[in-house]
């Protein structure tokens, strides 16, 4: 009896010792990473999807069952990556006595590609050749997931609008707006045009202005970046600018960049030239202007909800008298996803000089210009 009690609860010893390393490995188990991408939150729940990237300490992943989600850093346990992702690592912010030096190629690291292993709290990569690399989440700026392939680093938009009335009076009006952004872990490049045209009884045009700007940043930290180049051209006859031609450099920091919000602000000096479209030959020297300048550029862009973008972007100058002494370009602008990509924008312009330039006969153009758009378009 005393044996088949021994056996009984020596076999019942090793059920429960079985149990419990049973558990523990698969609470220690992790799914292979071969189809999917695996991401496991510190509740215990894990997630099968395509890793998107890590920005501002945001975690962006594409859920098979939730689709696109974020979770603060803090709020994962681990990530498993099958392919590689693009690493960019914190670089350091200048010194006061380095300012005014031209940025040096070092033998630091910039970024590095690699599978990821996240846990608890600390990243290790995995490189092509083999070799891997421990980074704490402090060394990194930001992750981009994927392939370091060239289409990653594009976005872009393009829209047109088509107004037309007839019958007592005929006018058409066409409007188109397009923007295009490259962004690498290190650079910044942007490009945006716009334009109107407006013709009345098919023989009397009343709007005819294009702007076209760009800007390339690089940048020395996650935040922190150097405006390395901007220029903007801006015709626009009956605001009695026939070429307008801008040039900056500066200073910039992205307030906010997650992967539903960016916010950035850029301020620096530069110049412009100004070639006016009428005026008194007469007068030496009224047909043009320049001058040295204080731009401020902000741009803010979110995603309201998963179909709906709200975005401003603002472009002030501060210049001399002959110029305008002061004048802005604001943009507002509602674009909403319809169905694959196709999108409605519905935007709102406000552009303002405060000293318009005036023409031969004495009349100035009005300080403030505003017009709207609803356009068609497509987002990349």
């Amino acid at each position: 009896m005393k044996r088949n009690t021994l056996l009984l609860l020596s076999m019942l010893i090793a059920l429960m010792t079985m149990s419990s390393l049973h558990a523990e490995y698969l609470e220690n188990a992790n799914p292979p990473a071969k189809e999917f991408d695996w991401m496991e939150l510190q509740s215990g729940e894990w997630l099968k999807g395509e890793f998107k990237g890590i920005y501002s300490g945001e975690v962006e992943f594409d859920s098979d069952e939730f689709d696109l989600v974020t979770f603060d850093l803090d709020d994962v346990k681990q990530i498993i990556t099958k392919g590689n992702s693009v690493i960019s690592l914190n670089r350091d912010m200048p010194s006061l006595t380095a300012l005014s030096t031209p940025l040096q190629s070092s033998d630091a690291e910039d970024e590095v590609v690699g599978k990821i292993l996240f846990k608890d709290g600390s990243f290790k990569v995995v490189m092509s050749d083999g070799t891997s690399k421990a980074l704490a989440p402090t060394d990194i700026a930001s992750i981009s997931g994927g392939e370091p392939k060239e289409s990653n680093y594009w976005s872009a938009s393009v829209f047109l609008g088509v107004d037309v009335l007839s019958g007592n009076s005929e006018q058409i009006t066409v409007t188109g707006k397009a923007y295009a952004e490259r962004r690498t872990a290190l650079t910044r490049f942007i490009a945006d045009y716009l334009t109107t045209y407006t013709q009345v009884d098919k023989n009397t045009t009343t709007a005819d202005n294009n702007r076209f700007s760009s800007s390339f940043d690089l940048y020395q930290t996650a935040h922190f970046y150097w405006r390395l180049a901007s220029v903007e051209y801006l015709r626009d006859p009956f605001r009695n600018i026939d070429g307008k031609y801008t040039y900056g450099a500066g200073i910039g920091y992205d307030i906010i960049y997650t992967p539903n919000t960016n916010w950035s602000v850029t301020m620096g000096p530069g110049y412009q030239y100004t070639a006016f479209n009428d005026y008194d030959s007469s007068v030496s020297g009224a047909d043009s202007a320049d001058t040295g300048l204080f731009f401020i550029n902000t741009r803010f862009d979110t995603e309201v909800t998963s179909t709906i973008d709200f975005i401003i972007n603002y472009n002030g100058y501060f210049i001399n008298h002959e110029s305008g002494r002061y004048t802005h370009h604001a943009e507002f602008a509602l674009e909403t996803e319809v169905i694959n990509n196709f999108t409605v924008d519905f935007s709102v312009f406000w552009d303002r000089t405060s000293l318009p330039t005036a023409f031969e006969d004495g009349t100035r153009p009005e300080e403030d210009d505003y017009k709207s758009m609803l356009a068609i378009g497509y987002s990349y």
